[in-house]
């Protein structure tokens, strides 16, 4: 998991990254799927410390799945409850498998435990 002082400049970098050349070349193949996700760990240094090990193991799972072209977990360095996934699949048809894998939706039902609030998955196709 890597330490941003500010999440959305995470998710923005990593949108960019995937229109560097080269990517618009998988866009015409087929839609890439975006994903960004927000959520907020308990604050306990319990809750905070199990639940970044579960985003580390979510996105070991997502790494291996076919389809990924970019997963990464950010956390904010002054509120390290906060916490942000940005995801760039393939297609809706790899980003839909790796979400209704079993080992992904154990770790998601594991990750609920730490939450203070359900996580806010903002996804969809870039609109060029």
């Amino acid at each position: 998991m890597q330490n941003r002082s500010n999440t959305v400049l995470g998710a923005a970098l990593a949108m960019i990254a995937a229109l560097l050349p080269g990517a618009s070349a998988r866009a015409q193949a087929a839609p890439q799927q975006y994903v960004v996700v927000y959520g907020e760990f308990k604050p306990d240094q319990r809750s905070i410390e199990q639940g970044r090990q579960t985003l580390e193991f979510l996105t070991h799972l997502a790494r291996q799945s076919s389809g990924v072209i970019n997963f990464a977990s950010y956390t904010e360095i002054q509120r390290p409850n906060l916490f942000s996934l940005v995801e760039v699949w393939r297609d809706n048809a790899s980003f839909t498998a790796f979400q209704n894998a079993s080992n992904t939706q154990k770790t998601l039902q594991n990750l609920q435990s730490y939450l203070i609030a359900p996580l806010d998955e903002r996804d969809g196709n870039l609109v060029e």
